[in-house]
């Protein structure tokens, strides 16, 4: 059985999957957003899911047992307005931690801000693309084969649209290597300072990856 047999490939539906989603994210990053996610409401990362996935221009859910096991979130920074409705979508994020909306301990909003400063990291190293991976996620317990339906529906997707090369953003305490398995390319590396609370002591890195589309 192949993964496109394993996995029913298809659009975010955010009324019947974004309690599955919730599930995907947690299960995914708890090891280094659990300061955020125990500390704060559930909603945060709900509303993270269903104001990104309003921005960006593609996510595919791996639906498997009758509910959404994985989740990709893609976007064309070609396209100025892509790329303005993902900014202007994560501004809104650190509008609403700004004023306390979640209630979130200081401990969680301190975690929030020094993710978000980190990540400024990625501004500075970006590779330039016409295709982006903001997201990949899936449960622990069904790896194996789902990263890889997700990805062939965003390289489908990318194709289709005519464009030619897709990047991600991520780090070295994620599966990063999942990347390099599906033919990425890595493009940088360096210090990433996002996980002072939830990883005290570990020395992270940010890695960019870069992948040629080819086109039929």
């Amino acid at each position: 059985m192949n993964e496109r047999e394993r996995f029913i490939i298809r659009r975010f539906d955010p009324k019947r999957d974004i309690e599955a989603a919730y599930r995907c994210y947690v299960s995914g990053f708890y090891h280094n957003m659990w300061p955020i996610i125990d500390h704060s409401e559930p909603r945060i990362i709900k509303d993270f899911m269903l104001s990104f996935s309003r921005a960006v221009d593609a996510t595919f859910v791996a639906e498997a047992d009758g509910e959404a096991r994985g989740l990709l979130m893609g976007f064309f920074p070609a396209r100025r307005a892509s790329l303005v409705r993902v900014v202007l979508a994560q501004v809104a994020m650190h509008i609403k931690v700004l004023f306390r909306r979640y209630n979130m301990t200081p401990f969680a909003r301190a975690a929030w801000w020094r993710v978000g400063i980190g990540e400024l990291a990625y501004l500075v190293h970006q590779e330039k693309a016409p295709a982006e991976v903001l997201l990949l996620t899936s449960r622990k317990d069904y790896r194996g084969g789902i990263g890889r339906a997700l990805m062939d529906a965003w390289v489908e997707e990318t194709r289709a649209q005519g464009y030619d090369k897709i990047v991600v953003s991520t780090d070295s305490t994620v599966s990063y290597d999942f990347y390099e398995r599906y033919g990425f390319k890595r493009v940088r590396d360096f210090p990433l300072k996002c996980f002072f609370y939830s990883l005290p002591g570990v020395d992270v890195s940010g890695y960019i990856y870069s992948l040629q589309v080819p086109q039929e």
